[in-house]
């Protein structure tokens, strides 16, 4: 049997976690594809272009093996 890993992670101003995906192999890969996400936030909805801010789009995200329902 293959091992299967999930990825769980905290979207920026959530209050809950969600799975984000399922994965047989190179789960460390998927996370940081996850990791890269970033958003774009204005300052200003009437002046386009000026004072944007980039974060994070999750702020925790954690590999899961569900065989074992542990961190790998």
């Amino acid at each position: 049997m293959t091992r299967r890993y999930s990825i769980w992670g905290r979207e920026y101003g959530a209050d809950h976690d969600v799975e984000l995906a399922q994965v047989d192999d190179k789960p460390q890969a998927v996370l940081d594809g996850f990791a890269s996400k970033i958003l774009t936030l204005k300052h200003s909805v009437f002046e386009s272009g000026k004072r944007t801010t980039k974060i994070r789009k999750y702020s925790w995200l954690q590999i899961i093996d569900n065989q074992k329902g542990v961190k790998p």
